[in-house]
């Protein structure tokens, strides 16, 4: 159990070594308001702090850094938001507000706007669309021998799938066909329509109508395949490589590649809160020293996306956090309009 000045000298080096990434001594301590302590007595609670596994001593200082517990610690019990932040949140508004029909725009824009604030890789995962309730199914002619399937969900996403018909075939039976799978998918979510369309029931349907059914039911069965993908969204891979911690060239490489990969999906707290997940939690990241804050935003008790910001073990949590808080809770009521 930390006591109070050593709680306080431990948010103190937290936060001095995130601005400056120097280790933190003393002296520097002493010219704090907030902790008028003889030199002595701070060095003495930061010994005790470096026993028990907060604060790591380096060798080419006096001065200590903060261990992976030290800023668990930190975050879990000592950080607060800074207030400064809130003077971003009208760039965050005008986002919203311009893109209030355009969500993935909207997402695209707040993420970027994310890592430009933050100067930290971003990401977004939109909520899938499995869910999601088929509303209308249309066949729109662009030519003799093309097509295009439009499918309408209840949350006004929009997936179409381009088709050919053959020479030998009627486009009028073809949109016939079309209004048929229309009246028997409409009101059905993504995931039934799917199953329904995979059945031996569906097939025959199709048959009865023309010989290339194979076509008509692969098209649609990509097309729904689509809904249910993740979208994900990624701004500022390179910000991070701005940090002392990340000029290493082999590991740069494999961080661009684990996001190329999106092996980065696997580490992406899936808590119902806030999740802030370090080193040690983090296996397929190749350096120990990162750290992925994530949150989610619930569309409806079947769909949730995530965004999360990944940099260096010394972030600046006290500005990160109320940021990717309060751009879910926009999210959030950007899917619900």
């Amino acid at each position: 159990m930390l006591t109070s000045r050593q709680k306080l000298i431990l948010k103190a080096i937290v936060e001095a070594y995130v601005k400056d990434a120097l280790p933190v001594g003393s002296k520097y301590l002493t010219q704090l308001p907030y902790l008028k302590f003889s030199s002595a007595t701070l060095r003495y609670d930061m010994a005790i702090l470096e026993e028990l596994g907060f604060l790591e001593k380096t060798h080419t200082s006096s001065g200590r850094v903060p261990s992976e517990l030290g800023y668990r610690y930190y975050v879990e019990h000592l950080v607060t938001r800074d207030s400064h932040v809130t003077e971003s949140f009208p760039l965050i508004d005008e986002i919203f507000i311009q893109n209030k029909l355009a969500k993935e725009q909207a997402i695209k824009e707040a993420i970027s706007l994310l890592s430009d604030l933050t100067n930290y890789t971003a990401m977004a995962i939109g909520p899938n669309g499995s869910r999601n309730t088929i509303k209308r199914i249309d066949f729109v002619p662009v030519g003799e021998s093309d097509a295009v399937i439009l499918i309408v969900t209840d949350q006004g996403h929009v997936q179409h799938q381009n088709i050919s018909v053959p020479e030998s075939a009627d486009i009028a039976n073809v949109k016939e066909v079309i209004r048929s799978l229309d009246e028997l998918l409409r009101d059905r979510t993504i995931d039934e329509a799917k199953a329904i369309l995979e059945n031996t029931f569906a097939k025959q349907e199709i048959d009865n109508y023309m010989a290339y059914q194979s076509q008509i039911l692969n098209s649609f069965i990509r097309a729904f395949a689509k809904f249910a993908e993740d979208n994900f969204y990624l701004s500022g891979m390179t910000n991070v490589f701005e940090q002392p911690e990340f000029h290493n060239i082999k590991n740069i490489k494999s961080f661009v590649d684990m996001l190329d990969r999106r092996d980065i999906l696997k580490l992406i707290g899936d808590e119902e809160s806030l999740s802030i997940r370090f080193g040690s939690d983090l296996r397929l990241v190749p350096m120990d020293n990162c750290t992925v804050i994530s949150i989610p935003y619930r569309v409806s008790d079947h769909e949730h996306g995530t965004i999360a910001v990944v940099g260096p073990t010394r972030m600046e949590y006290n500005k990160v956090i109320p940021l990717v808080e309060y751009i879910a809770s926009n999210l959030a009521k950007l899917y619900k309009k």
